[in-house]
């Protein structure tokens, strides 16, 4: 056997030395588990989800053609029920209305003059029917009174149909007038472009939107993987994840509804997958959120009791 010099063999050493430390620190250290790794278990499921209201922003739309004459109201002002928010001109209707009145006039001062006459004729009419069974007056003066009274009560019918059709005419002038306001349907604010004096808007389309007062909600969309872990009453988190405030906690929601049928996912995340099956889930917050109507969030549902 051929035996090595003394000072190769302590160079190999140190070299075998050098080279096992070298790979005892490229070596991968197992992962130890953290926070969120352990936080993460309490989760059913992770949804995104859109800021919403109950109803959503409600369009308000005229009812009649017309430029408008008057703009009480400009974007961001706070309404309440019954507002006037924009009077389209209404000189015409106006003049409707007014000769509707008239009308309705003139038929009632008819309804009330053969009322009289027939109040008149009744009188005379029983006094000859008396007279006539006494002796006094002749039968032949009694039929003719009683010919005279059928005659004018026939009178008073026309006159009353009259007096209820000019009266129909008025308050349907009176409405097509009152359709030339717009008003809030409910307190909240007025958000989107105001049209002003003298735009003209049309009939069945948007004029501006509306933003009700009511407690903002989430409608989160549930991958269709995780839609019968997720129940009525579970709590959730929900953290802002766009525009500009990523991460920031809202306080705690409850899921509220749960659509009974599969959609499409229509959130842009989702949507740039193709198609993606989901299952809408709506969830109130327990106390008010400091948020904006179509911020994106993420929803995080935890297992019943579970919730810290």
């Amino acid at each position: 056997m051929t035996r090595m010099p003394p000072l190769f063999s302590l160079s190999f050493s140190l070299g075998a030395a050098l080279l096992l430390g070298a790979c005892s620190k490229d070596a991968p250290v197992p992962a130890q588990p953290t926070a969120a790794t352990s936080a993460s278990a309490d989760n059913v499921a992770v949804a995104r989800g859109i800021i919403d209201v109950e109803g959503g922003l409600i369009a308000l739309v005229p009812a009649m053609n017309g430029s408008v004459s008057t703009a009480p109201v400009k974007e961001g002002a706070v309404v309440r029920k019954g507002d006037v928010l924009l009077t389209l001109d209404g000189a015409l209707l106006e003049q409707v209305v007014g000769m509707a009145n008239a009308d309705l006039a003139l038929a009632t001062d008819r309804l009330k003059g053969s009322q009289a006459q027939l109040r008149e004729l009744e009188r005379n009419a029983t006094r000859l029917a008396t007279g006539a069974s006494e002796g006094v007056s002749s039968s032949q003066q009694a039929d003719a009174a009683r010919q005279q009274l059928a005659g004018v009560r026939a009178d008073v019918d026309v006159a009353g149909a009259q007096v209820d059709l000019a009266q129909h005419k008025l308050e349907h002038a009176r409405l097509k007038l009152r359709q030339m306001s717009l008003t809030a349907p409910d307190a909240g604010i007025v958000v989107g472009q105001v049209p002003g004096v003298g735009a003209f808007v049309q009939a069945g389309k948007p004029a501006m939107s509306l933003l009700p007062a009511r407690p903002l909600q989430v409608r989160a969309e549930l991958s269709a993987a995780y839609a019968d872990a997720v129940q009525v009453g579970m709590r959730a988190t929900v953290v802002i994840d766009s525009d500009g405030a990523e991460g920031k906690p809202l306080p705690v929601a409850r899921v509220v509804r749960i659509s009974p049928v599969f959609a499409q996912a229509r959130l842009p995340e989702d949507a740039g997958r193709g198609v993606a099956k989901v299952v809408e889930c709506v969830l109130e917050f327990d106390s008010a959120a400091k948020a904006r109507v179509g911020q994106h969030v993420r929803v995080e549902f935890h297992r019943q009791g579970m919730f810290r």
